[in-house]
């Protein structure tokens, strides 16, 4: 059982049970979807074909994967199994991965502390990070063209500094990927980092470098990592005054605080959290 963080972009740390074939992956500690190891055989006709092999009788989620079931709030439920899969077996290993991970406490140990960093062009610094890999043969995968990506303002809503305008304004998050671009340089560099021991360094805490010399660039940078806030909560190891402001920006999206605070490590401000909390059940019972 273990954790890491879920990029690019960024959208929070899963947590990842394994047992034999089977594997359960959560967002949140609530939902979580158990999927089994699918024969290689498969994926190679497939490839060959062109043709999902799973796709008929089970969602696949990740390479040789196939989504059997789901489990939340403790009850377990049922998919139907691919035919090449053993029925008997698969449901054998999932009742007993359901069980492990009922029992489980959360967040999971982080394990992913080989980290592909986008460099700042100026001083050759980590700008922004990129992938984190949990074996250190990952390191020696040809990651993508080295962009970072913000989350998709369809998901996270941010409010512009500006009022509104006559004229089209892109939104925060993708004006935040611009300035990293820039920052980044026409030939963008990346490197990999072992972080077995994270000192905090010239490694950015919350996954994206935040000193701007522009003034806007800064409010930009602010309002995402503000807004992004309820789930950079689930990193591990953040230095307590920045866990704590980060605790005080969360509670301004209860809903996001409700939903992740069961994978968040540390809590600096128990009862601010807890009012949070309430305050979102408070709000869905009068919706």
């Amino acid at each position: 059982m273990y954790s890491r963080r879920m990029l690019l972009p960024f959208v929070g740390v899963a947590q990842i049970a394994e047992m034999g074939k089977a594997r359960a992956l959560s967002m949140d500690g609530d939902y979580w979807s158990i999927q089994y190891m699918l024969p290689a055989y498969l994926w190679e006709r497939a490839g060959q074909r062109g043709v999902d092999p799973g796709s008929t009788y089970t969602r696949i989620v990740g390479y040789n994967y196939a989504a059997v079931a789901t489990a939340r709030q403790g009850q377990l439920e049922s998919h139907p199994v691919h035919p090449a899969l053993d029925a008997d077996e698969v449901r054998s290993d999932v009742n007993r991965l359901f069980e492990a991970i009922s029992a489980a406490r959360l967040p999971f140990e982080a394990a992913d502390r080989y980290e592909y960093w986008l460099l700042d062009s100026l001083d050759e610094k980590p700008l922004a990070l990129l992938y984190t890999g949990v074996a250190e043969q990952e390191m020696a995968m040809t990651p993508p063209r080295p962009e970072w990506q913000a989350m998709p303002a369809s998901e996270l809503k941010i409010e512009p500094p500006e009022p509104p305008q006559d004229v089209y304004v892109p939104p925060v998050n993708y004006r935040l990927e611009r300035m990293v671009a820039e920052r980044a340089g026409s030939k963008p560099q990346a490197g990999w980092f072992d972080r077995a021991e994270p000192d905090r360094g010239d490694f950015p805490p919350c996954l994206i470098r935040e000193d701007w010399e522009d003034e806007r660039e800064q409010v930009l940078c602010d309002r995402y990592l503000r807004r992004l806030a309820p789930r950079l909560l689930m990193i591990q190891g953040l230095p307590e005054p920045l866990r704590n402001q980060l605790e005080q920006s969360a509670c301004e999206h209860v809903f996001d605080v409700e939903r992740f605070h069961a994978l968040y490590p540390e809590v600096v401000d128990e009862r601010l959290l807890t009012s949070a909390r309430v305050q979102a059940r408070m709000r869905r019972a009068n919706s």
